[in-house]
């Protein structure tokens, strides 16, 4: 059996992961348009002429519209954020920062539930690199420490951008229970960005939480 290439198999995971929060979602609002739609339907039923549609019932379709438009524009925001990360550009130069939030965006389902978050992302020169590639492969350093941090009550998530000479650094850190993910992780993240001439760090200590730090070429400009 073929192995997928580093960059395949974390589109895939991520993508995945996405697919599953986007599940919930999607019910909600196919429950939310047939409520529009039996609303509708009694009211036609129940019509003998052009009557006003009575107040109450509208009021209470107007919520459901709502709702339903609410909930279909967080779908389609989700939807972009992962299609802009599967982009399977060459690599060039980027903006680091917007990579790395895109990559936190797509992490975000883990970041909910009263995690303590502490994100910088400070200016760097441009980068080499994919940036889709970048924004998968922080979604899933990001998903991991946020795992280890969730496991340890009262740990926090620290994601970080600076500029380190000739290179740009991205730290991606916890202080939670740690994680034995995080040396294969490690290996993949090194398999990604070794082309670009980056490198990847990981380190994990059980109680003590999960290390993550790539540098990146940083342009001469």
């Amino acid at each position: 059996m073929t192995a997928r290439p580093p960059a395949k198999e974390i589109a895939g995971d991520v993508a995945a992961e996405v697919s599953r929060q986007l599940a919930e979602p999607v019910r909600a609002l196919r429950d939310r348009l047939g409520l529009v739609v039996d609303h509708l339907e009694r009211h036609v039923a129940t019509s003998t002429g052009p009557t006003p549609y009575p107040w109450r019932s509208l009021q209470a379709l107007r919520q459901d519209l709502a709702a339903a438009y609410l909930e279909a524009t967080t779908l389609a925001r989700r939807l972009d954020e992962l299609d802009r990360a599967l982009d399977d550009d060459p690599p060039g130069w980027f903006d680091l920062a917007t990579a790395v939030d895109l990559g936190i965006r797509l992490a975000n389902h883990h970041l909910q539930h009263g995690l303590e978050l502490m994100i910088d992302l400070a200016n760097t020169p441009l980068v080499r690199g994919t940036p889709g590639t970048l924004a998968l492969l922080v979604a899933q350093l990001v998903s991991t420490c946020a795992r280890s941090a969730r496991d340890l009550p009262g740990s926090t998530l620290s994601v970080r951008t600076s500029s380190d000479g000739p290179w740009a650094l991205v730290t991606i850190a916890d202080n939670g229970a740690g994680s034995d993910r995080v040396g294969p992780l490690g290996d993949l993240a090194r398999d990604v960005v070794t082309p670009w001439g980056a490198s990847a760090d990981a380190a994990s200590e059980e109680g003590q939480g999960c290390a993550f730090e790539l540098r990146l070429m940083t342009s001469p400009e």
